[in-house]
């Protein structure tokens, strides 16, 4: 199985703040975390052929801050005897929509990934992070014992 993380380490590299993390640390089940005034933007998921099977995803999670700059967290998804797991945890506290924008390119070129491989959840059209939170219910995208 290809981790897909692992093939975006150059962009890495123009990137400000980056904590990468091998595994999920045990107090933070809040992959992000939105602040007063935050919103969320768009979530990415890439899901390859090869890892169907074992309901392997690579997502990306976006969110707008107040200061119009974006966070995003990536981390690799899969199911293992009926259990969800989370590993390879990359985290940018700060990241302009361009900059996003090119990672998602750069995944997607790199990856090879087909339209039937990729969905993108645009959350941006809402305009407030309760409507935001209903389309994702509605999309079967978010386990509510996470919301606060």
């Amino acid at each position: 199985m290809v981790n897909l993380a692992q093939m975006i380490p150059t962009m890495k590299k123009r990137i400000k703040n980056v904590k990468r993390k091998k595994s999920q640390p045990k107090d933070d089940n809040y992959l992000l975390q939105i602040g007063k005034g935050e919103r969320l933007y768009k979530f990415y998921y890439f899901r390859p052929m090869a890892g169907r099977r074992e309901h392997f995803e690579y997502r990306i999670l976006t969110k707008e801050k107040t200061n119009r700059m974006f966070e995003m967290v990536s981390y690799n998804f899969k199911i293992v005897s009926g259990v969800p797991q989370k590993s390879s945890v990359t985290r940018v506290h700060e990241i302009s929509k361009s900059q996003l924008e090119d990672i998602i390119q750069n995944v997607v070129r790199k990856t090879n990934t087909g339209p039937d491989e990729f969905e993108e959840l645009d959350l941006s059209m809402f305009s407030t992070i309760d409507e935001q939170l209903e389309s994702l219910k509605q999309h079967d995208r978010v386990d509510t014992m996470y919301i606060m």
